[in-house]
């Protein structure tokens, strides 16, 4: 379980996020929609500590609650060894094949010797499709092929929960897909903490447990996926997915208010 509660942050004057907090049961997948410049992207980073909170705590498991804006530089080092961020652009050393890549962190992190971390980063290579791209260079792959080398080295490291940051916003859309279906792949037979924060509103009816709809650093409605993408309550959600699923190619939408009764159905194809 991961555990984040009233996460707040500033830049300068400006307010990024207010007073966030949610619960992650363990194995589970929670997707976080929303418009852009709605928080998401910051409130991923804040859990991971790439950029630290103004407020708010976290909490892993049964570990002692770490205060977001003051944790120690051992506190942050524990939640980083149990959390693993898959980036939008990718991230690889340039100057390091696929396989050390993958290795990289297994060696400087977690002080495994080569041959141990060469293994563990061959299987999970074997996992996302990419061992037979184990001697290329980052510069020799697609986009899609650098992102599940990206996933890849994720999951060597054994996180409790992996964080994904709009991993296919980068990509080509032919390319989308075969991304989408290794995190599916990995959700489904690793069962480790998934956070998601993407724009891929079918992928996330599939995939997700939990889906959580943020605009200007709130979140403003949280639920199933069928309760907020099918049977949004909040007037702002239903607009966000009209609009967004109107003006997108992955998907079509219809919103249709039936008898009265105030509910709304979105069907997505």
């Amino acid at each position: 379980m991961i555990q984040v509660e009233h996460v707040e942050k500033k830049f300068g004057k400006r307010t990024v996020l207010r007073d966030v907090s949610m619960t992650v049961p363990t194995g589970s997948v929670t997707v976080i929609l929303g418009p852009s410049g709605s928080g998401k992207t910051t409130f991923l980073r804040t859990i991971n500590f790439l950029g630290q909170a103004d407020n708010g705590t976290l909490r892993l498991d049964e570990d002692k609650a770490v205060d977001m804006a003051h944790a120690s530089k051992k506190e942050i080092l524990n939640v980083r060894r149990n959390t693993a961020m898959v980036f939008q652009l990718y991230n690889l050393f340039s100057n390091m094949t696929v396989l050390e890549n993958v290795m990289e962190g297994l060696i400087t992190v977690q002080k495994k010797s080569k041959k141990e971390a060469r293994e563990r980063a061959l299987d999970c290579l074997k996992e996302v499709d990419m061992d037979q791209y184990q001697d290329y260079y980052p510069v020799q792959l697609s986009g899609g092929q650098q992102q599940r080398v990206g996933i890849a080295r994720a999951l060597a490291m054994n996180p409790k929960v992996i964080l994904f940051d709009e991993p296919t916003s980068a990509l080509d859309p032919e390319l989308v897909g075969e991304v989408l279906t290794v995190i599916k792949k990995i959700a489904r037979e690793w069962k480790v903490t998934m956070i998601i924060v993407t724009h891929e509103i079918a992928f996330a009816r599939e995939i997700a447990d939990q889906v959580i709809f943020m605009e200007d650093g709130l979140i403003v409605e949280e639920g199933t996926a069928d309760e907020v993408l099918s049977h949004p309550k909040e007037l702002r959600t239903r607009q966000f997915l009209n609009r967004f699923l109107n003006n997108s190619c992955l998907a079509c939408q219809v919103l249709e208010q039936e008898g009265g009764d105030g509910l709304w159905h979105t069907r997505v194809s």
